[in-house]
Parts: structure tokens; C-alpha cells; sequence
């Protein structure tokens, strides 16, 4: 009877193993065939085959085998993430040595609770009286499936816990990848696998030809083993811990060095602004100068008059025309930053249509005008990179960006569409698209701060994709 429990315990121990393996690894990366319902539970059902095959095929209990059973683990489920996973080597490698250690930090952790089963046997046997010996091998059994428990219970608990601080943890903008930090996280990990391999390899020692288990020997190590692994898994998860926060205030660095550049930006577009807007009063200023040199032309009475007449009048129009802005939005800081970002993509991409005829402010819209500069900024800024893309790829394609606005019940929408190579990947979590830079930590900034501006009014950001056609939609309340 107790061996049937302990089989039971046994498979119990592998289903949750695969629950928490499954739940760990899908924290960091995402399968290949994501489409495929349910794909994300083939790592806990990998896991369960691993442990089936390794325990059928190393069976005996010696050292040498436990230790090529652990080699044998690691590699397959290596290979597995391999072949499942989308991502770098790098990850695929973090993720295999991280859960194995968890894993045998948590066993270690909670082996020592036989100690507690084996010293209840003990004050049976010793307190029971002859008449109670046909009871002692039921009762010693039970004993015996109590301290299974509570080790397996311990094991499950840690595991469970540490593998969930990891993954919650971890905040990279891209699931998938790992850089050269991965080294930094694989240190106390690696270092519990070693003492794992180093107790596996001291855990049967033999005395006048008997084997004996370590504990047996020295029974300090039931407190120190725990001890020592409990320490391991606290730095594993709590290194982990460390260096994401200080991956998150690195990020925090470079959108506020994006932010910093866009206020510069904008202060550059509102210069250019009132500098255009000192040139038309100007031009107001003289225009009865002008009308006075018009009327002495008129009156002069000479051949070619009328042509001298007709040159003035072209002087002067294209004057007025260089100080034009040709946008007119209703806002002096959107008429500057809209211009001054069409100018520059006039510039890069030849033959591009530029249109903000449907875009309109008015006093009823509250936005602050360094909020809907970052908008317009970061929101042109990727149109024309997107085109630019695109014409790299296919050079003779149309490319254009329109800016329109419109109203809904009491909500304001702002629109930025433009053609792309209709190459785009998004995030699950946050839902923006992912930047296809090196630099992540720089780019992929200007989504969000267009987002936190719209949540700021009340509203929200949202990327619609039709074909090779990207629009960028803000609401904000009016």
C-alpha cells in the first residue's frame, strides 16, 4: 500500500513540475507555433516525457547515475526549448539551467523533512510494546507517506514561489532575447546546480563496506543542506530581481533623454514659428508701402509699364509664399512641428504625399501644447521612418502620411496614417509594435509616451494595420 502511495506522490510531483516549467518558460518566450491552441502547455508535457525516459533509463540510485540523470535532463529540455521556442541561444540556455536549479535547490530544501518521518518511526518502534508489532509496519508505512508528503509539499511550495518571482519579474520590452546579462543571471544558479552535483556525489558514502547515506553519518547536514539551499534560491531569485529594476530605471534613463530631446525639438519648432510669424506681420507692416510703389507704377505713362507691374506683383507673391507655412491646424505649435516634420520628409523620401488638410484644433481641445508635441513628433517621426523603410525595400511604391482629426460624442481623435512595407510584429502584452532597431532601450519609446499623453487626457493609443496601410489613432477627451 505504500508503495502504491508513493507512486502516486510521484506522478502528482511530475504533473505539478510540468505546470510550473510550463507557467516558468512562458513568462520569457513564446513558442513557434503560437497559433496552435494550447501551444504553451508542450514544455510541462515535455517535461513529464523527460522525467518518464530519465527515470526508466537511470534507475539505480548510485551517484554516478543521478548525476548523468540530472546531465540527461538538462540537455533534452535544452534541446526542447530549441526546437519550440522562438528566441536567442542565450535564453533558451538561461531557462534550462534556471529551472533545473530551482528545482534541485527546492528538493534539497525539503529533503532534509525526512528527518522529522524517520524520528517519528524511531520513538514508535522504541514506545511500542510487543503487543503492538503487527501494527508497526502499517504504522511505520504511514509514517513513512507523511514525510513523503511534506517533502514533496516543501519541494512544490518553493518551487512554485521561486519560479513565479522569476517570471514576474522579468520586464524586457521583448520576449525572447537575452543579451550578454544572462551570465550575470546564470552565476547563483550554476552555483546551486554545482552543490547539487557536489551532495549527489557525497550523498552515499561506504563505511566497513556498507553503504551509508550522508545524513546517516553526519546528521548536522539535515539543518545545514536546507540552509545552504534556501540561501541559493533567495540569491537566484532575488539577483534576478536586482538586475530587471536596474534594466527598468536604465529604460527610464533613455525615455527621459527621448523626452528631454523632444522639448528641444519643440522649442526649435516654436523659434521657427514665431520667426515665420514675424515675417508675415512684417510683410502686414509694409503692405502699404507696397501699395503706394504699386500706385506710382500705375500712374507712370511709359511702354512696358504694364510688365514691370506684372514682375512686382510675382516679387512679391513668392515673398509671401516662402513665408507661408502651408499648414494651418488652428495652433501655432502644431503648425510647426507639423511643417517642420513634412519639410523633412519631403527631403528623404521624394515624391511622398503629405496631407494635414483634415486636421484641425480648436479651443474646445485642452491638449497642452508640449503633450501634443510629443504626439505629433513621435507619431510623424515613425510614419516617415516607416516609409523611408518602405521605399528601401520597394522603391517605386506610393508613399504618403495624412493627419486627420474628428469628433466623437465627447471624445477628440487625432489620426496619423501612412504606408509600410506591411512588416509589422506586436506585442502581446502591451499591444504596440515592436521596434526592429538593435537599440531597444532607445527606440520603441515614442508608442509609449504617445500613450501615457493620451491616458493622461483621459483616452488611449491604439495601431491599426490593413494591408500596407499603418494608422496611428489617440483619443483623448475634449
Amino acid at each position: 500500500m505504500a508503495e502504491w502511495v508513493m507512486g502516486l506522490i510521484s506522478v502528482l510531483l511530475c504533473l505539478f513540475e510540468g505546470y510550473c516549467i510550463q507557467s516558468f518558460f512562458g513568462g520569457f518566450a513564446v513558442p513557434k507555433l503560437c497559433r496552435i491552441r494550447n501551444a504553451g502547455w508542450a514544455a510541462g508535457i515535455a517535461w513529464i516525457v523527460i522525467r518518464a525516459f530519465s527515470q526508466g533509463l537511470f534507475s539505480d540510485m548510485d551517484s554516478v547515475s543521478l548525476i548523468i540523470e540530472l546531465l540527461f535532463t538538462f540537455c533534452t529540455l535544452f534541446v526542447f526549448c530549441v526546437c519550440w521556442y522562438r528566441g536567442n541561444v542565450l535564453l533558451k540556455i538561461f531557462l534550462a539551467v534556471q529551472f533545473i536549479s530551482l528545482r534541485e535547490l527546492s528538493f534539497w530544501a525539503g529533503y532534509s523533512l525526512l528527518y522529522i518521518g524517520n524520528e517519528m518511526i524511531e520513538v514508535l518502534v522504541h514506545k511500542a510494546g510487543t503487543s503492538a508489532a503487527e501494527y508497526l509496519p502499517v504504522a511505520a508505512g504511514i509514517l513513512s507517506c507523511f514525510g513523503a508528503v511534506l517533502v514533496v509539499a516543501t519541494k512544490c511550495a518553493l518551487l512554485f514561489v521561486s519560479t513565479r518571482k522569476i517570471a514576474g519579474s522579468y520586464c524586457n520590452k521583448e520576449r525572447g532575447r537575452m543579451g550578454k546579462e544572462v551570465l550575470f543571471y546564470l552565476l547563483p544558479s550554476v552555483a546551486g546546480t554545482l552543490v547539487s552535483v557536489l551532495v549527489r556525489l557525497l550523498l552515499i558514502t561506504v563505511t566497513d563496506g556498507a553503504p551509508v547515506l550522508l545524513y546517516e553519518k553526519y546528521p548536522v547536514l539535515y539543518l545545514i543542506i536546507p540552509m545552504i539551499a534556501l540561501v541559493l534560491l533567495g540569491a537566484i531569485v532575488f539577483s534576478f530581481r536586482i538586475y530587471q529594476n536596474m534594466a527598468a530605471l536604465q529604460e527610464e534613463r533613455a525615455e527621459k533623454i527621448i523626452l528631454e530631446n523632444q522639448i528641444t525639438q519643440m522649442q526649435g519648432s516654436m523659434v521657427e514659428m514665431e520667426h515665420l510669424y514675424d515675417g508675415v506681420r512684417s510683410v502686414k507692416h509694409d503692405m502699404k508701402n507696397h501699395m503706394a510703389v504699386l500706385q506710382n507704377l500705375i500712374q507712370k505713362k511709359y511702354s512696358g509699364e504694364d510688365e514691370e507691374i506684372r514682375q512686382y506683383f510675382e516679387g512679391m507673391y513668392q515673398s509671401v509664399e516662402q513665408l507661408d507655412s502651408r499648414v494651418h491646424t488652428g495652433n501655432a505649435v502644431s503648425d510647426a512641428v507639423v511643417g517642420s516634420k513634412f519639410r523633412y520628409a519631403a527631403k528623404k523620401v521624394k515624391g511622398i504625399k503629405l496631407d494635414a488638410r483634415g486636421f484641425m484644433l480648436s479651443d474646445a481641445v485642452t491638449i497642452k501644447a508640449y503633450d501634443m508635441g510629443i504626439i505629433l513628433n513621435n507619431g510623424l517621426d515613425n510614419a516617415i521612418e516607416a516609409c523611408m523603410k518602405m521605399r528601401e525595400k520597394q522603391p517605386y511604391a506610393e508613399a504618403y502620411i495624412t493627419i486627420r482629426s474628428f469628433r466623437a460624442k465627447n471624445m477628440y481623435f487625432i489620426e496619423i496614417e501612412n504606408s509600410f512595407d506591411g512588416m509589422a510584429l506586436f506585442d502581446k502584452e502591451s499591444g504596440l509594435p515592436i521596434s526592429t532597431k538593435e537599440d531597444k532601450e532607445v527606440h520603441g519609446i515614442g508608442l509609449k509616451n504617445i500613450r501615457k499623453c493620451a491616458v493622461k487626457y483621459g483616452g488611449d493609443m491604439d495601431c491599426i494595420v490593413k494591408g500596407n496601410r499603418f494608422t496611428l489613432s489617440v483619443m483623448v477627451k475634449s
